[in-house]
């Protein structure tokens, strides 16, 4: 089981972008409007709490957003500004751990095991760090627990600007009425072919045999997705992160409509923005272990295609969009991507779920 004597918190920043748009022009506060591109090409990269009233989400097309909220304002994004509040989130966290994984720009894992503040109460912690960063201008909602995927998921539970805590004796009870989909991992297809064997709900999983449940969806994820259910995650946070991928990924002013054009903009646009990326001068350099391509269509359905390679081959990436291409089926291109995955040194297992 999960070590219950420790004390796992995940602070969530809320609406983050758009919050700290908000700091920097205040106008913003009592209209619905999303960060990212508006236009006819455009994705929402978040939306305030107004906009997502109206039904407006992360990575929705812009065009989709207006329809819904004809009154929305968009924002184009500064990442700048974003990294700074993020840093000084973080400073104000490591006051009280120096165990502290940054999930993203916007999330942090924090150990409080060793917390010896309010006399170790990590409830009470986490209620002074989130007044702290009020004072910043911004919220957090956090989940408290004995594990990670836990206090993942309870962060969601008092949004925005609240916390949530299940102690260990309610690990158990908590999953069981969760749906499946609020599992980390659990997307789409999964969800799918889960409830097509009767299993919508942790408990149906707590109660389902191991071996039964790798047959639905494999011996790697059908053990992992029997664990979590059952409340055991003993993951420890990863204060230094090993970088694993490096890609570039354009969203295109027009569709791409013909393959040759496309092999044309990967040679010219994209491959020399990678190896900038990966700060190499020749390819040779460079060790990976698989490149891949994306693509994105004129109707927002998308492909990934990926193959294994010890050293970034740009005649592999052409064979790959080709293979892509073919999915389309003649529908345009909107968005076209490449990347690479690097080998790991430390070898270190995945146990994220990764169902789809």
């Amino acid at each position: 089981m999960t070590d219950v004597t420790r004390k796992i918190a995940l602070l969530d920043l809320d609406a983050f972008f758009a919050s700290v748009e908000v700091l920097r022009d205040p106008s913003l506060q009592h209209k619905p409007f999303a960060v990212g591109g508006g236009g006819d090409r455009g994705v929402v990269a978040t939306a305030n709490y107004l906009a997502r009233r109206y039904g407006v989400k992360s990575a929705m097309p812009g065009s989709q957003a207006r329809r819904l909220c004809p009154q929305l304002i968009f924002v184009k994004p500064e990442q700048g500004r974003y990294r700074e509040m993020s840093k000084q989130v973080l400073a104000l966290l490591s006051e009280v751990t120096d165990i502290i994984e940054p999930a993203s720009i916007d999330e942090f894992y924090l150990d409080l095991s060793e917390n010896q503040l309010f006399k170790g109460s990590a409830s009470l912690t986490m209620q002074a760090l989130r007044k702290k960063i009020e004072q910043l201008g911004i919220t957090g909602s956090a989940g408290i627990s004995c594990q990670k995927m836990v206090a993942k998921i309870a962060s969601d539970e008092n949004k925005p600007n609240g916390q949530f805590l299940v102690t260990p004796e309610q690990v158990f009870d908590y999953i069981a009425q969760l749906e499946l989909k609020r599992i980390p991992g659990v997307g789409p297809k999964s969800q799918k072919l889960l409830a097509e064997h009767g299993l919508l709900r942790g408990a149906d999983v707590q109660q389902t045999e191991l071996k039964w449940l790798q047959q639905i969806i494999g011996d790697k994820a059908g053990y992992i997705l029997h664990q979590r259910c059952r409340g055991i995650d003993n993951r420890p946070l990863v204060t230094h992160r090993i970088r694993k991928s490096v890609g570039v990924e354009q969203t295109l002013s027009a569709d791409i409509t013909r393959l040759a054009t496309a092999q044309d903009y990967c040679q010219q646009q994209l491959l020399t923005k990678l190896k900038k990326r990966l700060g190499i001068a020749h390819w040779q350099e460079q060790p990976i272990r698989t490149q891949t391509v994306k693509l994105k269509f004129s109707d927002f359905t998308q492909t990934t295609v990926s193959r294994a390679s010890q050293r970034v081959s740009p005649s592999l990436f052409y064979q790959l969009l080709e293979e892509a291409w073919q999915r389309g089926q003649d529908k345009g291109v909107r968005l076209l991507g490449i990347s690479v995955s690097l080998p790991d040194p430390q070898q270190q297992q995945q146990l994220e779920l990764d169902l789809d």
